[in-house]
């Protein structure tokens, strides 16, 4: 029996619309109809190699489990190594990997890798307790709190200069709850550092998003070493947490 209009149709095209590739400077961007435990979608990379193709997930897994405070390293991938193998995968100082060698397998080999890359993220389910404080759920919090949850997204997609997918964790709608006016994102450790940078670099040379603050907060019970705070600096705005009530506070009448 159909329910409602349901037909297989309609399920493969929600399916595929979940599905997207783009053209990168580093190869085939694809994201998969698959999700990380934290709402993400699965990112994995394709590029020509040797006559065949290299499939990977560019260490996504490795750097979400180092933003939760994971430590990921040679011990981690040591004790992943064969469970990634069983999908016959390989795992290089955490990034997972595979070769394809024909068109014909490109879909499922996309897909391997893509259930590997899980597998790895998926070790923070395995934890007792969270590794460390939740940084980015109190940030968010703080944000609710200055402009109400009715303008606020999370993990929203969007798109760099060439191409590249970014989830930006919170964004800041206007009064009018028609238009963006502040992407947010957390800085957790030294290594979210780089990403941010290529993030927000990226996302400023984006037209549509040029008017759009981009806001990096960092926990000051952790310093951040002045040469990091200048290169946050040069392509958005570095904040406390400590300062971000009366940061976001001005939002609060943006129309």
């Amino acid at each position: 029996m159909i329910e409602r209009g349901l037909t297989a149709d309609i399920i493969k095209a929600s399916i595929c619309g979940l599905t997207e590739a783009v053209h990168t400077n580093q190869g085939f961007e694809v994201t998969l109809p698959q999700m990380y435990h934290n709402g993400q979608s699965v990112v994995v990379m394709i590029r020509p190699d040797d006559g065949g193709f290299i499939v990977h997930d560019n260490s996504y897994a490795a750097m979400l489990l180092s933003n939760l405070g994971f430590a990921v390293g040679k011990r981690l991938g040591d004790a992943l190594a064969p469970q990634v193998a069983s999908y016959g995968c390989d795992l290089t100082e955490l990034r997972v990997w595979r070769r394809c060698e024909t068109l014909e397998d490109i879909g499922a080999i996309l897909a391997l890798v893509g259930c590997a890359s899980r597998l790895i993220a998926d070790q923070a389910l395995k934890a007792d307790r969270p590794p460390l404080h939740d940084f980015k759920s109190s940030l968010l919090s703080k944000v609710v709190s200055a402009v109400g949850v009715q303008r606020v997204r999370t993990n929203e997609e969007v798109s760099g200069h060439l191409g590249s997918r970014y989830r930006v964790s919170t964004v800041v709608l206007d009064r009018a709850q028609h238009k963006p006016i502040a992407f947010v994102e957390p800085i957790t450790d030294r290594d979210a550092i780089a990403r941010r940078f290529k993030q927000f670099y990226d996302l400023s040379l984006n037209p549509n998003y040029e008017q759009i603050e981009r806001i990096a907060v960092y926990d000051e019970a952790t310093p951040m070493p002045s040469g990091d705070a200048l290169l946050i600096e040069e392509v958005g705005n570095l904040v406390r947490f400590a300062d971000t009530t009366q940061r976001f506070r001005s939002w609060a009448t943006v129309q």
